[in-house]
């Protein structure tokens, strides 16, 4: 039997969408005897308008009660014209640090380290920034990727990303390039 579900997630006040915390959710996992399901997509800043977004990321029980949320990015439209549309498409639990692991594309400014350094090439390209959580919902580390000032963007496949023996596996796309002459 096939079932087609869609979760509606309401804020504090108990309004639906548009006005929560979280409009869509791209992955999910729910580590081995565990109570927790991890949940990953994005929120619209104005999801009237849905120009800017940001990745989100949560924590619920098995009783669908979000324990922890958190949202990462700037949502702004950029010096360039451009729009900060950053996004969690990918969620794993790593076991061997026990921690969970969010795989974020990313196009804020704050979410991509030297940005800086690199972003007169590759300003509107997307990298990847790895957030991790303990179970707890405290975050313990991030890190990016990024192909610096190939002017490269890569797109991280949903919910395409998994831990084996110790090593970040993920599935992904990029585009664009950048020659010398």
């Amino acid at each position: 039997m096939q079932v087609d579900w869609k979760l509606s997630i309401k804020d504090p006040n108990n309004q639906p969408a548009p006005a929560s915390a979280m409009n869509e959710i791209y992955g999910y996992v729910q580590p081995e005897k565990s109570d927790q399901i991890y949940a990953c997509g994005y929120r619209w800043d104005n999801p009237l308008l849905e120009q800017t977004r940001t990745a989100a990321i949560m924590q619920l029980d098995t009783e669908g009660d979000i324990t922890i949320l958190y949202s990462f990015g700037d949502a702004v439209i950029t010096t360039t014209g451009g729009k900060a549309h950053d996004i969690c498409r990918a969620v794993a639990f790593d076991y061997s640090r026990e921690e969970v692991a969010f795989m974020l594309e990313a196009t804020s400014e704050s979410l991509r380290p030297s940005f800086r350094s690199y972003n007169a090439f590759s300003a509107s390209s997307s990298d990847v920034t790895i957030i991790t959580m303990d179970p707890g919902g405290v975050l313990t580390g991030a890190f990016n990727l990024n192909f610096w000032d190939a002017a490269i963007g890569i797109g991280i496949g949903g919910n395409s990303f998994f831990v084996k023996n110790e090593e970040y596996i993920f599935g992904a796309q990029s585009w664009g390039h950048k020659t010398k002459y």
